[in-house]
């Protein structure tokens, strides 16, 4: 039977508009009323979780960071942690980076972002929405370095926005190789995410099921992108929306319908159907 449901939001639970569908709101209350526990795991910053999700009826728990933060809403406060190592972070500060590319850290569940890119998002690549999105979440810092080295014992992680495709990929393999104790992932095309190597989503949903008593096998989890495959690899029935990355639906045991199509919903309705609910 399954205990535990855990779910990425942008473009897995949420529609392309950032809603709740009215048939995957009945779907969650569904489960979550036969006792299943629902984990929104995101790779946004707690800060920037939306209310909606926060204040959702029996939703306790929220990874945050791609992993490298769990919290309890009820509480409020941060239950686990997998910050970066110092020396990580000042590796990666010390890195020669093309002059298109720009970050920005997290901490505490915050995230600050270079100046120019909460300014003028749409430049490095950001949709209508996702500039919307960053203006609306991010602190602007004129010299994030700076910020960064002073506070590189704190980062839960760290990002940087790169509108050309070929230069991500060339700097993602440098900060593979050169980089110690990292992971590098990406939840949207112009996007690099780094974390600590013991972070992503798929570690730390098994840290989380330990602690509340759930299985792999006991378990269900949903997402799109290169930074979901973790965790649907951690769980028996590790499911990818029909609009997933390539590498997403690779680490998936199935495919459900794309999140328009309130694939989540869908392949918890089977679920239940088969008395897996």
């Amino acid at each position: 039977m399954i205990k535990l449901i855990a779910s990425d939001l942008d473009g897995t639970l949420l529609t392309d508009n950032k809603k709740l569908s009215e048939v995957t709101r009945e779907a969650l209350d569904m489960a979550i009323g036969k006792g299943i526990h629902m984990i929104p795991a995101t790779g946004r910053s707690f800060k920037a979780v939306p209310e909606m999700i926060k204040n959702y009826p029996g939703v306790e728990y929220v990874i945050t960071s791609n992993g490298g933060a769990v919290y309890s809403v009820s509480r409020k406060e941060r239950i686990y942690q997998c910050l970066l190592e110092a020396e990580s972070v000042a590796a990666v500060l010390k890195m020669e980076r093309p002059d298109d590319i720009v970050m920005e850290i997290f901490i505490r569940g915050i995230p600050y972002s270079e100046e120019a890119y909460v300014l003028d998002p749409e430049k490095y690549g950001a949709t209508q929405y996702g500039a919307r999105y960053v203006k609306e979440t991010r602190i602007p810092i004129k010299n994030i370095e700076k910020f960064a080295w002073e506070h590189q014992e704190e980062l839960d992680s760290l990002a940087f926005i790169c509108r050309d495709m070929k230069v991500k990929k060339a700097f993602a393999k440098r900060l593979e190789q050169e980089i110690p104790n990292i992971y590098v992932t990406s939840s949207v095309g112009h996007l690099l995410e780094i974390g600590h190597k013991n972070a992503g989503k798929g570690n730390t949903l098994l840290y989380l099921m330990e602690q509340l008593g759930v299985k792999p096998e006991e378990a269900m989890a949903f997402g799109d992108a290169d930074n979901d495959s973790s965790m649907l690899k951690a769980v028996k029935y590790g499911i990818a929306v029909a609009n997933g990355t390539s590498e997403c639906k690779d680490a998936a045991a199935f495919v459900t319908d794309s999140n328009e199509e309130d694939g989540v919903a869908k392949a918890i309705g089977f679920a239940a159907d088969k008395s897996f609910i």
